[in-house]
């Protein structure tokens, strides 16, 4: 494979990680061998279990995973064909995860960029490994993954309706995050997690770039997290809609969420029980729901009407200046915008946003996008092209909703496309059986959906 760079890197070397029990800061190195080097920083915000701890095996082993993870970010700059990882070895059954991780995680980014790195991916392992996990006795609670959207927001009533023990964790919490925080009345876990500046400077020479799995690393953040600051359970609050690709680039099915997947989630609770703690669980409490679902439950109170936010342009890496709650001109804007409009009425869906986009025509084609009328379904964490039909059909049947300009304009050619929208949007209304909660994380949520 050519990709167009010189004097491209053959090797990426992971150096390992060090633990500062002290200050609470973890560095994780990297290297193309023969080039740069990286060392990117963890603050944990508290002391680290030292090597005398009995929390520290299951510590470490998070870090060896997060470690590996994390490092897609250097990787992807040009991915050399071999990998290294110093100073250990990785169980096949192990890599696999890993392997699978880099490959799909990376699929949004070889379409972009019209390449492919499954082919470069390469993660050494050995046969004769067996993990060695010893159970570690974790505070009974459960810590939330905070993303400042709808979603965790729903998960938190949830567990408060059943005065569920819990924390709520974040990786560089920005404002709208800390606001929801503060809505939800709940401690914030923080973790402060600093890229090498190196990576920043490759990009602008012209290295590869663009989307990672980055909530794969959140997720292993906290995983390593509940061994510094005592809880069992890490939750996300991804939705069953997640699961649906974007498109298919030279064969393969491209998904922008794929680490937010239910089968990236199986990937990685089954190897956080077997690798890193057996009494330490990770799931998606929303794995059974859909967006639209997940809307209406949102709808249910205006605790967070004022803080929440789905819009990623609020959430950047690196500081460009004042930042709205809404940028109201992205996808996720637009379908945030739709499938909340029915669920809490026109007058509130209109303050929280200060506008209403479905009745604006400069939105005409990302709608379009949206409901599979043109192009393929938006780089963005949105819901499933049908269930976008299904929210825009219903309100097409809904007196403050029917004359807006995006739903007067294509509600006859989906009427055409999809004669069935209303069994669609049943079924998209009815939890799905298919999830990995346990039967007591069941029962809280079929005792929320009520």
């Amino acid at each position: 494979m050519n990709l167009g760079l010189a004097d491209t890197p053959t090797c990426f070397d992971f150096l390992g990680w060090e633990a500062d029990e002290t200050s609470g800061e973890v560095r994780l190195h990297y290297a193309f061998a023969g080039g740069e080097s990286f060392c990117e920083t963890l603050q944990f915000g508290a002391a680290l279990p030292d090597t005398q701890s009995p929390l520290r095996p299951g510590f470490a082993a998070a870090l060896d995973a997060l470690h590996l993870a994390a490092g897609i970010s250097y990787y992807k700059a040009y991915l050399p064909p071999r990998m290294r990882i110093v100073g250990r070895e990785l169980a096949n059954e192990a890599r696999d995860v890993f392997q699978t991780l880099y490959c799909r995680g990376l699929g949004e980014f070889s379409a972009r960029n019209r390449i492919k790195a499954w082919e470069r991916v390469n993660f050494p392992y050995t046969d004769d490994i067996t993990p060695q996990v010893p159970p570690a006795n974790l505070a009974r609670r459960t810590a939330v993954l905070l993303g400042g959207g709808k979603d965790s927001l729903v998960s938190i009533e949830a567990l408060r309706a059943v005065d569920e023990p819990m924390v709520l964790f974040a990786v560089n919490p920005q404002r709208p995050m800390v606001e929801c925080a503060d809505a939800a009345g709940l401690p914030l876990i923080t973790v402060r997690r600093r890229l090498d500046e190196k990576l920043f400077a490759l990009n602008a020479a012209g290295a590869l770039n663009g989307h990672v799995p980055v909530t794969a690393i959140v997720s292993l953040i906290a995983l390593a997290g509940a061994f510094v600051h005592g809880y069992d359970t890490v939750v996300l609050s991804a939705e069953r809609s997640a699961d649906e690709g974007n498109l298919v680039y030279e064969g393969r099915n491209v998904n922008h969420q794929y680490s937010k997947t239910l089968d990236f989630e199986r990937l990685l609770g089954d190897y956080a029980a077997r690798n890193i703690c057996p009494t330490l669980s990770y799931f998606s409490l929303l794995r059974p729901l859909s967006e639209l679902h997940i809307a209406n439950l949102m709808a249910r109170n205006e605790r967070y009407d004022a803080t929440f936010t789905s819009c990623n342009r609020a959430f950047v890496l690196r500081e460009t200046g004042e930042r709205k709650r809404w940028c109201c001109d992205c996808p996720k804007c637009r379908f945030a915008f739709l499938i909340l409009a029915g669920a809490m009425g026109r007058p509130r869906v209109e303050r929280v946003f200060g506008r209403n986009l479905l009745d604006d025509p400069a939105h005409l084609d990302g709608y379009r996008e949206l409901v599979g009328l043109a192009g393929h379904k938006p780089w963005e964490c949105v819901g499933e092209i049908a269930e976008s039909a299904a929210a825009l059909l219903r309100l097409s049947e809904a007196d403050d909703w029917h004359a807006c300009a995006t739903v007067a304009a294509l509600a006859p050619a989906l009427r055409a496309h999809m004669p069935n929208w209303h069994e669609i949007e049943t079924a998209l209304m009815t939890p799905s059986a298919v999830h990995r909660l346990s039967q007591r994380y069941e029962r809280i949520l079929n005792a929320y959906l009520g």
